[in-house]
């Protein structure tokens, strides 16, 4: 499972690895709307969270280290977003991967300055999907790619990537 955590929207995007390729098995974006105080974000993340990884009995969890952002607040509510997903990975014994917001874009694109819209256009192509994925459910799905290529990778040459 892919986490792209931030407070008002975060995504998800749930993957089966298989030989070669992946498959996408479920994805979202629990969406919060503004007039709801921080605390009640925390709590809708870490419900939706917990409740996919229960539902598609996640084996491991991909999440998006923090960026550098300038405003100290939205650093602020962006650690607490991440600290209630990984809370619930925590609560569910789910093993934790982190992995920066640029390895994500490489993983999706092969370009970490990648955009949203060329990420959500590459998980698209990458996956045979009808459509685009929500840019948010799209940069999970990109972590979780990162993490797909990571494992294979450590499969072949028993070394992290």
């Amino acid at each position: 499972m892919g986490i792209d955590p931030s407070l008002r929207r975060t995504g998800y995007g749930v993957l089966e690895l298989l030989p070669g390729s992946e498959r996408l098995l479920d994805f979202g974006v629990v969406i919060v709307a503004p007039k709801k105080s921080e605390l009640d974000c925390l709590r809708e993340i870490y419900r939706v969270i917990s409740r996919v990884l229960a539902e598609q009995k996640a084996e491991e969890v991909a999440i998006e280290t923090v960026i550098y952002v300038q405003n100290h607040r939205t650093a602020i509510q962006l650690g607490a977003a991440r600290g209630v997903a990984l809370l619930a990975a925590g609560n569910a014994e789910v093993p934790v991967f982190e992995y920066p917001p640029r390895r994500a874009k490489t993983a999706a694109t092969g370009y970490g300055g990648s955009r949203k819209t060329q990420v959500a256009f590459m998980i698209r192509s990458l996956l045979g999907l009808r459509e685009n994925l929500p840019s948010d459910a799209a940069d999970a799905v990109a972590v979780a790619l990162a993490h797909a290529a990571a494992r294979r990778h450590f499969a072949l040459t028993r070394r992290p990537l």
